[in-house]
């Protein structure tokens, strides 16, 4: 189990601004929250919104991808890689707090 945890921190993956932001609130929700009102958060449409505008302006400000002619934007590319964060901000959250049940126990 460490040696997994230990290579989240050496390739990377746990920096990328999507995977820690779903990290941080999955364990302040843990910490501040009970069940019924993460249930409340975590069923919210307000909160994907939010994730998704986020992840777009992130991909379209920081992460921009060019085509082979290095002028124009790809933004097939782009909004695919936006969905990924939506996704990886998701499943960040869902592994944390099952980890930190885990450790509850």
């Amino acid at each position: 189990m460490i040696k997994g945890i230990m290579a989240l921190f050496t390739s990377g993956a746990i920096l990328n601004p999507m995977v820690l932001s779903g990290i941080v609130l999955a364990v302040y929700c843990m910490v501040k929250l009970d069940a019924e009102q993460m249930r409340g958060l975590f069923g919210d449409y307000h909160l994907y919104a939010l994730v998704t505008l986020v992840s777009f302006a992130y991909t379209f400000v920081f992460k921009k991808v060019y085509k082979d002619d290095g002028v124009n934007l790809d933004y097939a590319s782009m909004i695919l890689s936006a969905i990924g964060g939506i996704a990886k901000f998701v499943l960040a959250s869902v592994l944390t707090v099952s980890f930190v049940i885990m450790l509850s126990f």
